[in-house]
C-alpha cells in the first residue's frame, strides 16, 4: 500500500489513516487523499497496543485515535521491518483532506504511554544514517521541489554560513524535547529603506521572560504560518502590511511589492524572507477557482497571524518563514544549524548541483563533515555545546522482532510535480504551475492540508501494489506525490517533485513537506 504523509518537525509519531475509518470511507472534502492503510490487506501487520493507545491532537483542532501497530515500511529505496506506527481509526480533521503524518521530533513527545523508536531513531539504529540528524530545504512557492536529507547536509541548498544554535530547553521539564530557538531581531525593508522593529533579544533561556524582546519559536514544518503574539502583530506587522484587511486577506498584486523581512535567529544568523512567500493565493474549494479580491485581482492570505499564548512559552514558526531557511535538525546534540536557503534551485537544477555529505556522530559531526568536504568556510559553530539534558534515543526492540533495514529492489518512484495532486483536489487539469501556497492559522501536522506543501497520493486511493512488499509494491505507478497546488477548504498546497537515493550514512528524499512511503 502506498501512502503520502506530512513531514512534521513539531510532533514525533508516524501514523496512517485507517481505510476502515469513517473519514476514509467518505467522499467529501475531509476524505483521505494521501492513501490509507488496511490491516486486512497486510500479512505482516501486527497490533502492538490496541485502541485507543494512539490518541493525539493538534494545534488546528484536528484529532486522531486508534491502535499502535507494526509492519514493514518502505521509504524511497529503504525497506524497514517492524516499524511501529499509529493507525488512525477515528479522525476529526479541521483543515481539509485527511493525510497521514510522519513526526520527526524527539520521541519524548510521542502520543504514547511509553516511548518507542520513531523514524529518525529507526533510520539511525538500523545503520541507514549515522546519527539522529536531518536537514530540510522547502524551496520557495515558485518551485515544485524541496528535500529532506536524513543523516546529512547539502551545501548546494544554502548560501553563506551554516550557523549552529543550541535548542532552548522546555520551560517545564528543563530538558531538550522540541526544536525551539529564538528570533532575537526583526527588521522590515520597504522600498529600499530598512526599519528595525526589535533587536537585542536574548538568544538563550532568558528569551522566555515576558520582558525580553526575543521571541521563542518552534521550527515546525507541519505549520503553514508564523504565529506571533497579538502585541507583536499589532505593533510590528500591521503598520507595514496595512494593505491586509481585518481577515488577514489582500489582493495578490502585493506579492510583487518591494518588501521583505529579516529575522535574526539566536543573535547570529539573519534570514531574509520575501513578501511573495508570506502572501499566498487562496481558492474556492467547490469551484477550484481563485477567489477574487476585487475586480482586478485575486485574493491572497498573509501567513503571519496573531495568536494567543500557547502555554509552552513559544509560538510556532511555520513554512512561510522556513522556505527561506536551510535547517539541520540535530536531535543527538540538541542543536539547530541554520543558513539562508538557496534561491532558484528548482527540481532539475537542484538535482544537478546536489552534493549530500554524510554527518558522523558526535558533537563535532557537522564541522567534521564540512571540513572533510573542504567547505569549512561555510560553517560557524555554536557558541558552546548544549548544556541542557537532551531527550535520549529510544533503542528498545520492537514488540515483534528486531528492527532491520534493507535496500529495496525498486523505489516508490518520483513525483510528477503538480500533476501528482489527486484529481479531485486540483485547481485545474494542469494544476498550478510551480505550485501555490495556502492559508491556515493553526499549528498543523494533523492530516489536513494546510497550505504548507503537504503531500498527497497521486490518485487519492493509496492502493498501488501490495502491502508490505518493496519488491512488488509500486506496480506501474512510478509517480508518487509529494503535494501540489490544490483547492481544499480554501487552502492550497505546494507541489514538490521529489527524487530519492540511498548511500552509506545518508538518506535523501526530496519533498515539499509531504513524502511518499510504502507499507
Amino acid at each position: 500500500m502506498r501512502m503520502v504523509v506530512i513531514l512534521d518537525t513539531g510532533s514525533a509519531d508516524l501514523y496512517f489513516d485507517s481505510a476502515n475509518s469513517a473519514t476514509c470511507q467518505s467522499t467529501g472534502e475531509y476524505s483521505c487523499r494521501g492513501g490509507s492503510f488496511s490491516p486486512d490487506d497486510s500479512s505482516t501487520y501486527q497490533v502492538v497496543d490496541p485502541y485507543p493507545a494512539f490518541d493525539t491532537a493538534f494545534g488546528d483542532g484536528s484529532t486522531a485515535a486508534g491502535p499502535f501497530g507494526e509492519d514493514t515500511v518502505g521509504i524511497g529505496d529503504v525497506r524497514i521491518e517492524n516499524v511501529q506506527f499509529g493507525l488512525a481509526q477515528e479522525l476529526d480533521i479541521t483543515t481539509g483532506y485527511a493525510v497521514g503524518l510522519m513526526g520527526l521530533g524527539y520521541s519524548y513527545i510521542e502520543a504514547s504511554y511509553s516511548t518507542y523508536p520513531n523514524i529518525p531513531e529507526v533510520l539511525q539504529s538500523t545503520g541507514v544514517i549515522n546519527s539522529r540528524l536531518y536537514s530540510v530545504y522547502l524551496n520557495d512557492l515558485s518551485d515544485i521541489s524541496g528535500t529532506i536529507l536524513f543523516g546529512g547536509i547539502d551545501p548546494s541548498k544554502y548560501t553563506g554560513d551554516l550557523t549552529t544554535l543550541n535548542i532552548l530547553p522546555d520551560i517545564i521539564s528543563g530538558g531538550i524535547s522540541m526544536f525551539v530557538t529564538t528570533v532575537t531581531d526583526l527588521s522590515i525593508t520597504e522600498d529600499g529603506e530598512t526599519y528595525n522593529l526589535f533587536s537585542g533579544g536574548s538568544p538563550g533561556i532568558d528569551a522566555y521572560d515576558s520582558y525580553d524582546d526575543a521571541l521563542p519559536v518552534l521550527l515546525d514544518t507541519g505549520a503553514a504560518a508564523w504565529s506571533v503574539p497579538i502585541s507583536y502583530y499589532t505593533t510590528y506587522i500591521m503598520p507595514f502590511f496595512r494593505f491586509v484587511d481585518d481577515y488577514g486577506l489582500c489582493g495578490c498584486s502585493h506579492r510583487d511589492d518591494d518588501l521583505h523581512l529579516t529575522l535574526t535567529f539566536g543573535g547570529l544568523i539573519p534570514i531574509r524572507v520575501p513578501i511573495a512567500d508570506l502572501l499566498v493565493p487562496i481558492y474556492n474549494a467547490t469551484t477550484r477557482a481563485p477567489i477574487p479580491y476585487n475586480e482586478d485581482e485575486d485574493t491572497c492570505a498573509l501567513l503571519i497571524v496573531p495568536a494567543e499564548p500557547t502555554g509552552y512559552g513559544f509560538q510556532t514558526l511555520g513554512d512561510a518563514i522556513l522556505r527561506s531557511m536551510y535547517v539541520v535538525f540535530d536531535l543527538d546534540n540538541g542543536q539547530l544549524s541554520v543558513a539562508q536557503a538557496a534561491e532558484d534551485n528548482d527540481a532539475s537544477a537542484g538535482a544537478g548541483r546536489s552534493n549530500p555529505i554524510p554527518v558522523p556522530r558526535g558533537p563535532d559531526g557537522i564541522a567534521s563533515a564540512l571540513s572533510s568536504a573542504a567547505a569549512e568556510a561555510d560553517y560557524v559553530g555554536a557558541v558552546s555545546t548544549q548544556s541542557y539534558s537532551i531527550a535520549p534515543p529510544v533503542t528498545v526492540a520492537s514488540e515483534t522482532g528486531d528492527l532491520s533495514a534493507t535496500t529495496a529492489s525498486s523505489t516508490i518512484g518520483t513525483a510528477t510535480g503538480t500533476k501528482a495532486v489527486p484529481a479531485g483536489a486540483r485547481v485545474s487539469d494542469d494544476g498550478i504551475a510551480g505550485g501555490e501556497g495556502g492559508i491556515d492559522e493553526g499549528n498543523q501536522g494533523s492530516g489536513g492540508y494546510d497550505g504548507d506543501g503537504d503531500g498527497v497520493d497521486d490518485e487519492g486511493d493509496g492502493d498501488a501494489g501490495s502491502s508490505s512488499s518493496s519488491t512488488s509494491s509500486t506496480g506501474d505507478s512510478s509517480s508518487t506525490s509529494s503535494g501540489a497546488a490544490a483547492a481544499v477548504k480554501g487552502t492550497g498546497t505546494v507541489g514538490s517533485d521529489w527524487r530519492d537515493w540511498w548511500v552509506p550514512g545518508i538518506f535523501v528524499l526530496g519533498v515539499g513537506v509531504g513524502m511518499g512511503i510504502l507499507i
